[in-house]
């Protein structure tokens, strides 16, 4: 068997959560969303600001997809179903959480608004280049970008970086 490139130059696609959806009133509850894939996984997932607490139905039992009507719903559920994400919060920046049920739990890395703002204008730059189901963008293309830089420097070597996903990554965990 042929290997072809390296495991530490990982694909990365970007997509916007908001293009999966006709609707107009989806696609508003999605705004700027985005997941971003390493390696053909989806690993971080960057999201609003998102309200301290989950709405009720959100907190234990999301609804349905299609049952969203609100953008807390909507973010506080994207949270909680990524493995890692990056939301706003001035007052966290800084700061990992972790949020989820037992056994499932989802890490929360938080920024400052001024970063997640420049990361969603990278995000989108991204987006444009790196959204195809053929991924050909590659790590070493995005290390200029600060949003990936915060990926490389907080997610990725972060003691709350499983060992599965480092390894998906040709990376051993820290």
């Amino acid at each position: 068997m042929v290997k072809i490139g390296s495991p530490s130059d990982y694909t990365v696609q970007v997509y916007p959560e908001e293009w999966e959806y006709d609707s107009p009133a989806d696609r508003t509850l999605r705004e700027n969303i985005f997941s971003l894939a390493l390696n053909l996984h989806g690993l971080v997932t960057f999201v609003p600001a998102a309200p301290a607490q989950p709405p009720p139905l959100a907190a234990e039992r999301p609804p349905r997809e299609d049952k969203f009507t609100t953008v807390a719903e909507v973010r506080w559920c994207e949270l909680l179903h990524s493995p890692y994400s990056v939301t706003p919060d001035d007052a966290r920046a800084g700061t990992i959480r972790e949020v989820g049920v037992p056994g499932e739990p989802a890490t929360v890395f938080y920024v400052t608004g001024e970063q997640f703002a420049t990361f969603t204008s990278e995000l989108w730059e991204l987006a444009e280049i790196a959204s195809g189901s053929n991924p050909r963008v590659r790590r070493n293309d995005v290390l200029d970008k600060r949003v990936f830089q915060f990926v490389e420097e907080h997610i990725l070597a972060s003691d709350r970086f499983r060992l599965e996903d480092a390894a998906g990554l040709g990376r051993s965990a820290s």
